[in-house]
């Protein structure tokens, strides 16, 4: 991150500190306020019921209501604006954590999409503490995590990788708009039921009341019922008993259907309680001008199903919700079911908006899912200006690259080099411990997957064509599945065959193959390994000690080619400059002499 950007989020973060002092002194006065009107309205009713005039009483009475209520709405919305600052702070502050530590991010980290049987995820610290998801982050909520990680997990086509890479830099040019996107999401960050299927289940499902003609036309009628009732019992005593009949039938019924009700209220109160969460951030997006092409294929898409702002939908949800919530006050409820069956009428009015007013609500969920993670992009993008957008090419294969760096290697440590895939498919590179061939490969790995998916890379430049990708890195044994680091070696090449069968679009990196076995075993069956893979027109990276492999470029050429890193000795130092260099490593059978003298050890490395 660039002096310019740590600027960006600290005068963010200066700002944002002074407007909350500002609103919690505009709160306190508002406080202080609140106390006068009940002291000094209490005070003035007092004296007014001494006058005897009931008129004025009721004035003052009423009045001081108004007055308190006037203040606690004013109250209420300087809360609300301080709390929305406040997210917005905690958003700054955690670009100013993240810069220093990536493990700070407050995001999910990604711990729970981390597979050691996917093809390449956990070879390249895609996911888990210290990822390029948890660098990237940016996701609020369940389905905007999901869908990163699945992005991150599968290469996309050519046309959706140009998409999100445009939908990403339009966030990346107007940055304050996508933070405060995220300031309105941040509540919903801790969330942990999955919104989307509970919206599913009580929103966009029937409503579960019993369907009765009968039932819904003295709903109707109730009213003008009651009306007709009091009215008439004025005239005739005889209706007053009518009306009180009528009452504890009205009561009585509601009792009845009182399960239907209460189960309405509590699924959609669920359901649309995180409408009303995710509300503010879907009227953002379909409130805004969109350029690129993908946003506004998901603008449109919502609209099209909708045929209205899912937004208003919302809105008018919230209004018949708190309209139910009446029934909680037991009085009020009392009185204005017998008036008006209140709680069947503000029922039939959910099933009305769900029939015309739902559709639009998951594809809504969906459009938001996809903007936080092209968000997340763009604020990996935004931190990391000198990260540049790959060129994504139709021709197959091809992977050019400058001045390529790990993503999780700090700036200032990580080494840069260049590399392309021509005039080869397999590029066979050797060299000693440490020398740097595991990390050249997954940073190559890294930045392929970040291509893929749509995001920027750490390079000055980069052409790649898309490719599924497989790795060969970490292979661990598991006591659960009774699996040794030889057989789980097996499984892994078999799998990495098989896919390089079906697809030879696919980028292997393989660093030392067959550990699990004797020097020999695994000089020939790695031989073995590369020339299936050639056979199969396979192409990508292969790291290893052995050096004898090298010797496959002159029985392939124009196939295999040789690259390595080297290694000088200085004494009983070891010298390390991680640079890529073509043909095979001459100094790997150096033997030299390595001593640990704290413990009293020394021995010999090649």
């Amino acid at each position: 991150m660039n002096q310019e950007t740590i600027s960006f989020y600290t005068e963010n973060c200066k700002v944002s500190t002074a407007e909350i002092a500002e609103l919690n002194r505009k709160s306190n006065t508002f406080s202080f306020l609140r106390l006068l009107v009940i002291l000094g309205g209490g005070a003035l009713i007092f004296q007014v019921v001494q006058t005897e005039n009931v008129l004025l009483t009721l004035v003052s009475f009423i009045g001081t209501v108004l007055l308190f209520l006037v203040l606690v709405f004013f109250q209420s919305k300087i809360s609300a604006k301080k709390k929305l600052i406040e997210y917005f702070l905690r958003i700054n502050e955690n670009e100013l954590a993240v810069a220093k530590d990536i493990k700070q991010n407050v995001y999910e980290a990604g711990q729970k999409y981390v597979d050691d049987q996917h093809i390449y995820t956990s070879d390249l610290d895609v996911f888990g503490e210290g990822s390029i998801f948890q660098l990237m982050n940016r996701c609020a909520t369940l389905h905007g995590n999901n869908l990163l990680a699945n992005w991150l997990s599968n290469p996309a086509a050519k046309e959706e990788i140009e998409g999100r890479q445009q939908f990403s830099e339009e966030l990346v040019a107007d940055f304050p708009w996508w933070q405060d996107l995220q300031a309105k999401l941040y509540a919903v960050k801790d969330f942990s039921l999955d919104a989307k299927q509970t919206i599913s289940h009580y929103l966009v499902n029937d409503i579960d009341f019993p369907r009765s003609k009968v039932l819904a036309i003295y709903t109707k009628v109730v009213p003008y019922l009651a009306v007709v009732l009091v009215g008439l019992s004025f005239y005739q005593p005889t209706f007053t008993s009518f009306f009180i009949l009528f009452a504890v039938f009205n009561v009585l019924l509601g009792m009845g259907l009182s399960k239907y009700v209460n189960s309405v209220s509590v699924g959609l109160n669920k359901g649309g309680g995180f409408l009303e969460a995710y509300a503010p951030a879907i009227k953002m997006i379909e409130d805004r001008h969109w350029e690129s092409e993908k946003a506004k294929e998901l603008q449109n898409h919502v609209k099209r199903i909708a045929g209205h702002p899912v937004s208003q939908s919302i809105e008018r949800l919230a209004t018949l919700l708190n309209r139910l919530d009446a029934r909680l006050n037991i009085i009020v409820g009392v009185v204005l079911n017998i008036f008006l069956l209140w709680d069947f009428k503000q029922v039939y009015a959910l099933q009305a908006w769900q029939k015309t007013q739902s559709k639009g609500l998951l594809e809504a969920m969906d459009m938001l899912s996809t903007v936080e993670a092209i968000g997340s992009m763009a604020t990996l993008a935004y931190n990391h200006s000198d990260w540049i957008v790959p060129e994504i090419t139709s021709e197959s294969p091809v992977l050019e690259t400058t001045k390529i760096k790990h993503p999780l290697i700090p700036g200032s440590t990580s080494i840069a080099n260049d590399y392309s895939l021509k005039n080869h498919r397999i590029a066979l590179i050797t060299g000693s411990n440490m020398a740097g061939k595991s990390t050249f490969l997954r940073t190559v790995g890294i930045n392929a997957v970040l291509a893929f998916m749509g995001a920027r890379v750490y390079a000055q430049s980069m052409k790649i064509s898309v490719m599924q990708m497989a790795s060969y890195m970490r292979i661990r044994d598991s006591l659960n599945e009774s699996t040794s680091t030889f057989k789980a070696e097996l499984d892994r090449i078999q799998k990495i065959l098989e896919l390089v069968k079906n697809n030879n679009k696919t980028l292997i990196l393989l660093d030392e193959m067959l550990r699990g076995t004797n020097s020999v075993d695994k000089y020939l069956g790695s031989k073995a390994i590369i020339e299936k893979l050639i056979q199969l027109d396979g192409m990508g990276m292969v790291a290893t000690h052995d050096l004898k492999l090298s010797e496959l470029s002159g029985e392939y050429p124009q196939i295999v080619k040789n690259f390595h890193f080297d290694i000088k000795v200085d004494g009983e130092e070891m010298l390390f400059d991680y640079k890529l260099k073509n043909g095979p490593c001459t100094r790997f059978n150096l033997t030299k002499k390595i001593s640990l003298p704290n413990y009293g050890l020394s021995f010999f490395s090649n």
